[in-house]
């Protein structure tokens, strides 16, 4: 394991290779670690285990709402029931947050705050919402940055220390390239749940005109949506495609 780390770690600072070449390391160094995560991963039982001791931490000492404004019950079940993974116990939480957000953890938990709902216009635009939160568990994009972390760790993959590790990295930022995939999966999804991807561009559209109140002070990094990568027009240019 150290060694691969060391090889990806000498990759990337070293001067004597090429940029082409460069990129092909990485690739390589990606794919061997992608091979290690899939091999290193929990079962669908134990993420689960993870995601229910990770959300008695992340709600302690908030407010949990019921649904409001949309039905909200019927859009999940709607989306949920196009899911691949099946063993996977979804759910969502309804948080009073003024912040206009969502997100997602380990396990198919997913949070939508208040202040989000009451951003939103149309079941289309949290369906799309929705579907986003849940395509980061479908892609493993929530499992797989615990893996990562608890690799570097070296710790003991008991459930009590991945807890632990999940809930110390659960609020970081996903990558430009997974933020695109769980938008893409997205769109397929509220697709076969009958709903409208311009629900998802008319969400962007709007976010656009909040992005200039989120400096990078105040804006959190818990954020699958107001964050610095992707920007959001390229995120609804790709929209566009699909």
């Amino acid at each position: 394991m150290k060694t691969i780390i060391l090889i990806f770690i000498l990759s990337l600072f070293s001067v004597s290779y090429s940029q082409d070449l460069l990129k092909d390391l990485l690739k390589k160094a990606d794919k061997i670690n992608q091979e290690i995560l899939n091999i290193t991963a929990p079962t669908d039982e134990e993420e689960n285990k993870i995601g229910e001791n990770l959300h008695k931490k992340i709600v302690e000492g908030k407010k949990i709402i019921k649904e409001y404004k949309f039905d909200i019950k019927n859009i999940f079940e709607k989306i949920r029931t196009h899911t691949a993974r099946k063993k996977i116990n979804y759910s969502y939480t309804i948080l009073k947050d003024k912040d206009v957000n969502a997100y997602a953890i380990a396990g198919g938990k997913i949070y939508l705050l208040s202040g989000l709902i009451d951003f939103l216009d149309s079941e289309d635009e949290i369906a799309f919402v929705i579907a986003h939160e849940i395509a980061h568990n479908e892609l493993k994009h929530c499992i797989k940055r615990v893996q990562y972390s608890a690799m570097a760790s070296e710790v003991n993959p008991a459930l009590g220390d991945l807890v632990q590790i999940a809930y110390t990295v659960y609020n970081l930022p996903f990558s430009k390239e997974q933020e695109l995939e769980a938008d893409s999966l997205a769109i397929q999804l509220m697709k076969k749940s009958n709903y409208d991807k311009q629900g998802a561009i008319s969400f962007f559209r709007k976010l656009q005109k909040l992005e200039s109140k989120y400096n990078s002070e105040k804006r959190s990094e818990l954020n699958d949506f107001i964050s610095t990568h992707p920007n959001t027009e390229e995120r609804i240019k790709k929209i566009e495609t699909y």
